[in-house]
């Protein structure tokens, strides 16, 4: 049992070891990319000069690089205390498929069948390497690109003048968008005019409205939208009153409800008919206006 549970110890071992040389790994990489970064655009963070910070920007850079780059490479790395070592060794060989499993879970049980189980994991386990449940390929690549962004890193550093980007694109920039706004700002439609005398409207005339001239883009096309202040004295509508405003019928307009029923110019025709033809005729209108 001893024998059985010693194989699978170290394998775990190896596994973890390199899965903690591909965390380094991962750290020095973040860390490169971000310094490189943080180095190239350190112009955008001169505002900070002006608030008397205990250490130099030179010094922030890299510290904050490596806090983020830790935090980073923690997120990737979350699940890897999580991974399942016997299952991974049984998806890669065969032979163990739920055997290792097996012993493990009766790993202190004693009995002819366990043992004998026991011993067939052993000595399966003698060809189990922990290069093979993580590939050495995956890991030379890996140094490789650490090494890449280490050099990359170390150039900009070296000549974070060459590389930086001059403060003078970030003071344009921001001169640009501060102006975009101020732009937006003072697009606004003014429409305000003169006060306008409420108390004199509608009873004298002489009320004192009028429409301050402004031209307003549309489309990009310019629309002017002042109003016509107009001339001479204003009016009123008086108040409708039934007694004042009758319709007067004459010889020339010898109107009744009856025309408005008729819209082909036949008038004449209808007042021929007589009241029992009108009075079917209103009657069929009306009718046919419900449909």
């Amino acid at each position: 049992m001893g024998d059985f549970l010693d194989k699978l110890l170290k394998i775990q071992s190896g596994y973890f070891k390199r899965m903690r040389l591909i965390f380094i790994l991962d750290l020095i990489s973040i860390f490169s990319i971000l310094y490189a970064v943080l180095i190239i655009f350190q112009h955008a963070a001169d505002f900070l000069d002006k608030y008397s910070l205990p250490v130099p920007i030179e010094v922030i850079l890299p510290i904050l690089a490596f806090v983020t780059a830790i935090i980073s490479a923690l997120l990737l790395h979350r699940k890897d205390n999580k991974i399942n070592i016997n299952l991974l060794i049984e998806n890669k060989y065969s032979e163990l498929k739920e055997r290792l499993r097996t012993a493990y879970d009766n790993r202190n049980e004693n009995n002819i069948i366990v043992d004998s189980l026991k011993d067939h994991v052993s000595v399966s386990l003698t060809g189990v390497s922990s290069s093979h449940l993580l590939a050495t390929g995956m890991l030379i690549t890996k140094i490789l690109v650490t090494v890449i962004f280490i050099s990359g890193a170390a150039m900009v550093s070296l000549n974070p003048d060459k590389y930086a980007i001059p403060p003078e694109t970030f003071t344009n920039i921001t001169s640009t968008v501060n102006e975009t706004i101020e732009n937006i700002n003072n697009q606004t439609f003014n429409a305000q005019g003169p006060p306008v005398e409420t108390d004199k409207v509608g009873t004298t005339g002489q009320g004192d409205i009028f429409g301050k001239p402004n031209i307003a883009p549309i489309e990009g096309k310019p629309v002017d939208l002042s109003l016509d202040s107009g001339s001479g004295a204003g009016s009123t509508i008086s108040e409708y009153s039934p007694d004042k405003n009758q319709f007067i019928r004459s010889a020339d307009f010898p109107v009744d409800v009856l025309g408005s029923n008729v819209s082909d110019g036949g008038y004449g025709a209808l007042m021929k008919k007589t009241e029992t033809e009108k009075e079917l005729i209103n009657k069929y209108a009306v009718e046919r206006s419900k449909i």
